[in-house]
Parts: structure tokens; C-alpha cells; sequence
């Protein structure tokens, strides 16, 4: 009986043996394939980032394109704007002188008749 006993606890402590060796396989090979999940998720969260990165950046290049148009469209108008100002002027004083070469006319006529 004794034999018996020590065949059933060596088998006992090798099943056992070999249950922690293929649990601690197990494990590793587990925590392989959550390490490679973690990295893969990490490099596309790093790729996600570049991509948000070059759409700011052509964003930014647009937004710039287009501020410099409406910049040159400002200073086109501007000068237009004072063009516009200077023809509006020189219309007044020509009115301010027409009255008066009016009255001159007027003044002269009544000399003359």
C-alpha cells in the first residue's frame, strides 16, 4: 500500500506540475497577445494622430490661401472705395463752382440788360 500511496502522490504532484507549467504557458502567451493588442492599438492611435495632424495642416494652408485673397479683394476695394471718394469730391466742388459761375452769369446779365 505504502508503493500505492507514493505512485498516486507522484502522479498527483506531476498532473500538478504539468498544470502549472501549461497555466504559466498559458498566461504568457496571453499576456503576448494583450502586449501585441495594447502596441497595435497604440500605433494606430499614433497613425489616427499624424492623419489628424496633416488635416489640421491642410486646413490651416486653406484657411491661409484664403485670407490672403480676401486680403488682395480688401485693398481692391479700398482702393476703388477711394477712387469712388475722390470722383464725389471733385463732383461737389464742380457744383459749388457752377453756382457760382451762375450767379456771375446773373450778376453780368443784369449789368449788360
Amino acid at each position: 500500500m505504502p508503493t500505492e500511496v507514493i505512485t498516486a502522490t507522484i502522479s498527483a504532484f506531476t498532473t500538478l506540475i504539468v498544470s502549472i507549467g501549461t497555466w504559466h504557458v498559458t498566461m504568457r502567451q496571453y499576456r503576448v497577445k494583450n502586449e501585441q493588442m495594447v502596441d497595435n492599438a497604440i500605433n494606430d492611435v499614433k497613425k489616427e494622430l499624424s492623419n489628424v495632424k496633416d488635416d489640421i495642416t491642410q486646413v490651416n494652408s486653406t484657411v491661409q490661401q484664403h485670407l490672403s485673397i480676401i486680403d488682395l479683394k480688401i485693398d481692391t476695394l479700398s482702393e476703388r472705395v477711394d477712387k469712388h471718394n475722390n470722383v464725389i469730391e471733385r463732383t461737389y466742388e464742380l457744383e459749388k463752382r457752377a453756382v457760382l459761375n451762375e450767379e456771375r452769369i446773373r450778376e453780368l446779365q443784369e449789368r449788360v440788360g
